[in-house]
């Protein structure tokens, strides 16, 4: 389980890891949703950072970011890693408001 990394969650959709890997021995992990890029929940904007997992776009809802138990990210679909500028940018404005 890193940063990043895709997990499909049974009737939750895709989400993206999105917590340290320094945070490795708690038992849960925040996660953000992954959305359909025309989603009224989602805006186009640096908020929701446009991404690609095989060759289908999604925008990622940081907005909607939540903690889950680890136990339910075992269906590892893709990682989003080479977005980690976009996704810590979301994040860091969702916190501090840059």
């Amino acid at each position: 389980m890193a940063q990043f990394d895709v997990y499909s969650i049974k009737g939750h959709g895709l989400v993206v890891d999105c917590q340290s890997d320094l945070l490795s021995d708690l038992r849960s992990r925040v996660v953000a949703p992954l959305r359909e890029p025309d989603e009224p929940s989602v805006s186009k904007s640096r908020l929701n950072p446009l991404v690609t997992i095989d060759r289908t776009e999604y925008r990622v809802a940081i907005q909607f970011l939540r903690a889950v138990d680890d136990r339910r990210l075992r269906e590892k679909v893709g990682s989003l890693v080479n977005y980690e500028y976009d996704l810590k940018a979301a994040i860091d404005m969702v916190v501090s408001g840059l």
